[in-house]
């Protein structure tokens, strides 16, 4: 994914960022697995991951998500930007461990006022919390792109979610694209007006974000009336919007769930 240049061209890649319906139709091992168990299997993998406290044990756990998205055919580059960002705030947060826990010193930094010393329990810790979260990420992130939007909301429906949060989940989905599309229009169109040669993202054009957040606000907040209109008229029904068919399971569900247990259970034991 290139670097954006403008807002216009960040916004696209967010929207490439979290879309996720191509991936999920993709003929690859993990989008022929019930999500039922695909459901099942990324839960266990997240409880293993809380038992897992050595870390050439969780770093190769983590090499799990990595093996099943190449196998599912789910490009590595898009994989690996959709889980850096909520790990890279782990690491953020996670940074004072480092200096407040008690231990055997590796690097010390006299500042002063100030001795700064990262023990290895510290060292430890950090790393195997940062880990521990990016699995965790990446877990959801390969069930999301493997099952599809549709196939989320149907489980989510058929495991007795309550409907109003099934259609919360559904609406925002739904309009964080028609705002980005929004958005996409005014920027144009203030280009278009305000045409400037070199399209950086600078603080400038930062600025101007206010005026063009307040407008996208009226705007979606005006065809979202339109589009509720529209549903009503149609007979939408909060209740039974997604009560549908369930696929069934099959072997190859239940022997991919079953390895699965039995694989992750070996790794806690040992």
């Amino acid at each position: 994914m290139n670097s954006p240049t403008s807002l216009k061209d960040l916004l696209s890649s967010v929207e490439t960022i979290v879309y996720i319906e191509d991936l999920s139709g993709k003929k690859g091992f993990l989008q022929s697995i019930n999500p039922l168990v695909k459901l099942a299997v990324t839960v266990l993998m997240i409880v293993v991951s809380l038992f897992v406290y050595w870390l050439p044990y969780l770093l190769l756990l983590c090499a799990i998500p990595v093996v099943l998205a190449i196998a599912s055919k789910i490009p590595l580059k898009g994989f690996m930007a959709r889980t850096f960002f909520m790990p890279l705030f782990a690491v953020v947060i996670s940074v004072p461990i480092l200096f407040i826990t008690q231990g055997n010193p590796v690097f010390s930094a006299d500042l002063g006022l100030l001795t700064l010393t990262i023990t290895l329990e510290g060292l430890t810790r950090f790393l195997t919390f940062s880990i521990r979260v990016w699995f965790c990420v990446a877990s959801l992130t390969l069930f999301t792109l493997s099952t599809g939007f549709d196939a989320i909301m149907q489980l989510l429906a058929e495991i007795r979610v309550p409907s109003v949060i099934v259609q919360m989940f559904s609406l925002t989905y739904r309009y964080l694209f028609v705002s980005i599309h929004e958005l996409q229009k005014v920027l144009i169109a203030k280009e278009a007006r305000t045409y400037v040669n070199k399209r950086t993202l600078s603080i400038a054009s930062l600025k101007h974000s206010g005026a063009l957040l307040a407008t996208l606000f009226i705007r979606t907040y005006e065809r979202s009336e339109r589009v509720y209109l529209a549903m009503k008229s149609r007979g939408f029904n909060i209740n039974n919007n997604y009560r549908s068919s369930f696929p069934t399971l099959r072997s190859r569900d239940i022997l991919f769930g079953v390895s699965a247990t039995v694989a992750f259970g070996l790794l806690v034991l040992l």
